[in-house]
Parts: structure tokens; sequence; C-alpha cells
């Protein structure tokens, strides 16, 4: 499980002084990230304004994602939609978050003008360490209810100098309000949230669901045991994307790296799986999709037989238990 890796990344940049920038994602433009300059202040003021945000962050961050009930998934247990953070690994196949390799200089400041096209805000949380650079990303979706007076219906005033502070004028400029909530975070080449629903919409899920799945697919075809391999391609391609999300389970489980020998052996052997399948010489021939999900269920070990009782379970959800730790016990003899 990944929770203790990706908990620990995260106080290796939290527990230090790190350095702390915000950017703006764009909805659209050449430039999809802008750099968020706010005013430093005095540097020896202990409650000013960026020092404070820094700290709410910061607190946001450990509060949901550093809880010792949190509970992590890798992206391939996405189909279980269990109540958890799923750890989504980009590559060259999905990489929704590709502009943070932007080089520094190519940053434009956010200005006032771009307030309309702002989508949401990124927090940039890093430190150096022995030439070692660690960041964290942390992503906040500019919400419409986080928009005050939006529409321009009410009247909202603000004083008209420092100097006059007794005196009101109307703030005719409206901006978005930076929340205490973080969405997901970025760690190197992973996305970690429990926002499913914000990932589909916002960048793309689906992409990620099928090429898992294509690759699912691929580590089946190399067992050998499938004789029309068309079928599972055939399965995963469906307009409805839950049966990528089946196939993809497959990665977590170690039955794709069995012979195909040794699998045809135990279609033939184990009650669960006699006469299944319809075999024809020494591969599965897949007549229906429910073929192809009998497939899946094989690969992802569905089934599991309790060793106390005898007694089989369908079991769609699984982690791997711990191997048991056996005491070695030494006799001294007289």
């Amino acid at each position: 499980m990944p929770k203790q890796r990706i908990t620990t990344a995260i106080r290796d940049v939290l527990d230090e002084q790190f350095g702390f920038e915000i950017y703006i994602i764009m909805k659209e433009g050449e430039q999809l990230v802008k750099r968020f300059v706010l005013d430093e202040g005095d540097p020896m003021e202990t409650d000013g304004f960026k020092r404070r945000l820094r700290e709410g962050i910061k607190e946001a961050i450990q509060d949901k994602f550093l809880n010792d009930d949190s509970k992590y998934a890798n992206g391939d247990d996405l189909a279980n939609e269990q109540n958890c953070f799923y750890v989504i690994k980009q590559d060259d196949a999905y990489q929704p978050f590709y502009f943070l390799n932007i080089p520094e200089n190519q940053i434009e400041n956010f200005r006032i003008l771009d307030k309309d096209k702002a989508d949401a805000i990124l927090f940039k949380l890093c430190f150096q360490r022995n030439g070692e650079l660690k960041k964290v990303w942390a992503y906040q979706k500019i919400q419409p209810a986080s928009i005050p007076n939006k529409q321009k219906k009410h009247f909202q005033f603000t004083i008209k100098s420092l100097e006059c502070s007794d005196v009101f004028k109307e703030m005719k400029t409206q901006m978005f309000i930076i929340t205490r909530k973080i969405d997901m975070l970025i760690l190197g080449d992973e996305i970690i949230t429990d926002d499913i629903k914000l990932m589909e919409r916002h960048f793309g899920l689906e992409t990620f669901l099928r090429a898992s799945a294509t690759r699912a697919v691929s580590s089946i075809i190399t067992v050998g045991l499938v004789g029309n391999n068309d079928k599972l391609q055939e399965y995963v391609q469906r307009p409805n994307k839950k049966y990528a999300k089946k196939m993809m389970q497959i990665h977590k489980f170690p039955v794709a790296t069995m012979s195909k020998e040794k699998l045809l052996e135990r279609l033939q052997n184990v009650e669960r799986w006699k006469n299944v399948f319809e075999i024809q010489g020494t591969q599965i021939h897949l007549r229906t999709f429910s073929d192809v999900e009998n497939i899946i269920d094989l690969f992802t070990e569905r089934y599991t037989k309790s060793e106390v009782t005898g007694q089989e379970y369908d079991t769609s959800v699984k982690d791997k238990a711990e191997p048991i730790e056996k005491e070695i016990m030494l006799t001294i003899g007289a």
C-alpha cells in the first residue's frame, strides 16, 4: 500500500522551513499557469498575510492527507470505488499536470485582467537539501461560490486609503477567495486525491483508465492463455468506462506472472474454474463479454477460500496480507 511512502514524502517537505509560492491555473490561453505574486510585507512580521496563508495551507494538508485514519490506494484500484486517497501515476499517455515542468523564467505573472479566466490555485511548497529539490504541489479548485458578488448584484466597499480609513468607496474589482481546502496534491509524477469526480470533469481521468486497461490487456496477451485476444480489446473499448475500470485491476495480482501451462492446469483442477471456459487446444476461446469478465475474475483472484473453514468468498476488494513472521525457536541441549 502506498500510504507510508506518500505520507513520508509529504512530511519531508512540511517538516522543513519550506519555500512557499502561489500559481494560478488558467481556463484557457497560451499560458496555462501564471505566477500569483503576493506582497511579502515586512519580513520581521510573524503575522504577515503570506506567512499566515503559508501556515493555513500547511495545516490543511496535514489535517487531510496525514490523518492517522486516512487510507491510500493505487490508481489501478479505482474500480473498487473506496473512500480513500488514490495515487494516480502520470505518464506519456496521461499527464494532466505537464505544465508544472515549464521553466520558471517562462511563466508570466497573473494580472487583475486575468481574473475571469482563473480556474484553480496551485501552492508550491519546496525546499532543497544536499542539492536535491523536494516539492509538493497543492491544488485548490476555484468554485463559483468563492467569488463574492460575481454577478455584481450587490455593493461592496473598501476604505478610500490607509490615510483616510474612515471614508469608504465602492470595491469594483472582485477577486476569488483562497480557502483552506485542498483538493489534491501532486508529488513528482503522482497525483493524490479523493475527489474522483473532479478528476473526471476537469482532468480527463478516462484517458488514464483506458490506458491502464490497455496495459492490462497486454499482460493477459503476454501469458498466451487466450486465443482470440480481439475480444479483450473490444471489451475495454466499449463506451462505458466501467469496463475499462474492471480490466485495469489485474495489475495488482500475480496471476499474470504465471505460465500458461500452470494456469491451464488450475482451470482443469480447481472446482471453481472447471468447465467455465471453452478450451480449444491449449488456449481459451472467448465467446462473449461474459467470458471476458470471467477472465478478469480469474486474473484478479475474485474468489477467496478460507483456510480455516474452507468456505469460498466473493471478494471484490482485496489487499495483500503481510507475510507471517515466524519465530525461530532455539533449543540448547544439555
